[in-house]
């Protein structure tokens, strides 16, 4: 790689923990506890507690207590380590979205040199820092479930509907966050959901009670954090298909005979409109009303602009033009799902063992 590369790469490389360190609030948990004496329960001094495969720790204060921050969601195995003592090592500590996890550590002097306990965590009945009403669905939830977007996983949740409609509020009402960062569209206010269900660690789903951190919001949150690489390169896709097939039941939208259409095609009432042919008042309340095409010629050649005058025939001719797109049952349905991360390469054991993570979603529903 030439220097000049090189430099660009390094510096892109420190803009993204500069810009991943400005959003971790909202997607990180925290473990937090007690180091102490097993036998006497006093608290042990300047214990460390490690988890597993990371470079995150901390020390026990002169209390013993200790608290680890910005951990990523996921599930670890924690480790405390005191000299004199048996080392003790928590497994399956699950760590979610804006929650502490409460770990104690009760460690006994060792009695054998190098002895080791290992325990497995136990799950909290209740969780005295949640105030909220949230679900968290982890990232092996999703793998499970046979849904093919974030919507259809947020959807199972209780109080949420079809659209992302949190307790009778719009999607428009909604928050909806990737890794912090807000996506939403400007033009509608509503939610840009489009990421691979491969890239999701975690997603949590707040329906009240959220904090003041979160601003524009009126129904809900909806908080999906994305995996990170691991020590080596791994990749997963996903490819699913449907054949052909037409997306709607009974007589097509682009029938003339269809509601849509047949008021302005249909010969008994297109000319002289809906309330004015031969149709009876229970056809009328079927179909959309419509005044005739030889009442919308008359106001054309009655306004003042002689470029827009029409025939009723030529205006319903306009009307067909316009409206001449067929559907498409000719083409089957996809879905793509795949991702891949790993070290950064080159300069990733040089910028702390930088890992990356990417996705590519792409999918095609008529």
């Amino acid at each position: 790689m030439s220097r000049p590369l090189k430099i660009i790469s390094i510096t892109m490389a420190v803009l993204l923990l500069f810009c991943e360190n400005l959003v971790m609030a909202g997607i990180t948990g925290k473990i937090s506890g007690r180091v102490i004496d097993k036998e006497t329960g006093d608290p042990l001094v300047g214990a460390n507690v490690v988890i597993q495969g990371t470079n995150m720790g901390a020390a026990s204060n002169l209390n013993g207590e200790y608290t680890i921050l910005r951990v990523p969601p996921g599930i670890y195995s924690v480790t405390a380590i005191y000299m004199g003592y048996a080392k003790l090592i928590v497994e399956q500590v699950r760590v979610r979205i804006d929650q502490t996890t409460k770990i104690d550590f009760f460690l006994k002097p060792a009695a054998i040199k190098g002895e080791r306990v290992t325990i497995i965590a136990e799950r909290k009945v209740v969780k005295k820092d949640v105030t909220t009403s949230v679900s968290v669905i982890s990232g092996d939830d999703v793998k499970q479930l046979p849904m093919e977007n974030v919507e259809n996983i947020v959807g199972l949740q209780a109080g949420v509907e079809e659209g992302l409609s949190i307790r009778g509020g719009g999607a428009d009402q909604a928050l909806f966050q990737i890794n912090g960062i807000t996506m939403r569209d400007p033009r509608n206010n509503l939610p840009i959901t489009g990421i691979a269900l491969s890239a999701i660690q975690e997603v949590s789903v707040e329906r009240g009670g959220f904090s003041a951190e979160y601003g524009q919001v009126r129904s809900g949150i909806i908080n999906v954090v994305t995996k990170s690489g691991g020590n080596s390169y791994k990749g997963t896709i996903t490819l699913k298909a449907a054949p052909p097939v037409k997306k709607y039941f009974g007589i097509s939208p682009y029938d003339p005979n269809s509601m849509w259409l047949r008021p302005y095609l249909d010969d008994n009432v297109c000319w002289t409109g809906t309330q004015n042919g031969n149709w009876d008042k229970y056809q009328q309340r079927q179909y959309p009303k419509f005044d005739g095409w030889n009442a919308i010629s008359r106001q054309l050649f009655e306004d003042s602009n002689s470029s827009n005058d029409l025939t009723p025939a030529a205006a319903q001719r306009l009307f067909k033009w316009q409206h001449r797109k067929q559907e498409i049952n000719n083409q089957p349905d996809y879905n793509i799902d795949a991702g891949f991360g790993g070290p950064f390469p080159l300069i990733g054991k040089k910028l702390d063992n930088l890992r990356f993570y990417t996705f590519f979603p792409r999918r095609r529903l008529r």
